[in-house]
């Protein structure tokens, strides 16, 4: 997933039969903030759809450290490897 700065929390995700796609959901991590957005996919398709929804209601990434925290990988998802339900997906790579 392309790295935007922010802090993200995954909150849910569906398949989305008519379009064949998985569709994430993520809100902003800042308890202030009302900032959230999509992601969808096709399994097997490295093409992503990122669209965000509101505005942070924080500091912008570079005034506030970055956006990540000590290990730098709490906003990190592979999302090639989710599946809906999970059955027969990949385990995820460590880095």
């Amino acid at each position: 997933m392309p790295e935007d700065g922010y802090q993200w929390k995954k909150y849910g995700q569906k398949f989305i039969k008519n379009i064949q796609k998985i569709r994430s959901y993520f809100r902003c991590r800042d308890k202030r903030c009302g900032a959230k957005k999509k992601v969808e996919w096709q399994p097997g398709d490295p093409n992503l759809r990122v669209v965000y929804d509101g505005a942070h209601q924080h500091g912008s990434p570079s005034s506030n450290g970055g956006g990540q925290d000590a290990d730098g990988a709490a906003n990190r998802y592979d999302l090639s490897t989710q599946y809906f339900g999970g059955a027969g997906a990949p385990t995820p790579q460590t880095q």
